[in-house]
């Protein structure tokens, strides 16, 4: 079991989480790079029964290319990205990795949607990489 705590960057929106994190990822798509501003996004999955989540998250949704719906978590006073949900895996919540307080404890263990990753962002050759979702 895995013990997390993290927060927007206004504090509004907290959550902590106590479960199995079975994977975390980098993921390259376009959505998750636009939704974060950055490169990439890195995210930690959990079951969605593990987080306990403090006030209320903003959220927007959207289509991914395999016609999924994905809903997008935000802080609606910061705008600070939280969560990730994706309709064709009920049940799971992905946690942006980079507002976990205990983030030295972990490490990203693949890269998706490798197909749509910026042309400057260097992979690292250990990770198993993948041009999309696998399935």
């Amino acid at each position: 079991m895995t013990k997390l705590t993290g927060q927007c960057l206004c504090g509004e929106i907290s959550f902590d989480a106590d479960g199995d994190v079975p994977v975390m990822a980098n993921c390259h798509c376009t959505a998750c790079r636009q939704s974060t501003g950055s490169a990439f996004a890195t995210l930690m999955f959990m079951k969605q029964t593990d987080v306990n989540v403090t006030g209320t998250p903003k959220t927007y949704q959207h289509s991914s290319d395999t016609g999924n719906t994905m809903t997008k978590s935000f802080c609606g006073t910061c705008g600070t990205p939280m969560f990730t949900q994706n309709s064709a895996r009920e049940g799971m919540l992905g946690l942006r990795a980079g507002l976990i307080n205990e983030h030295q404890e972990f490490t990203p263990k693949v890269n998706v949607y490798t197909s749509s990753k910026m042309q400057a962002t260097v992979l690292d050759d250990a990770l198993p990489a993948f041009e999309k979702m696998p399935g």
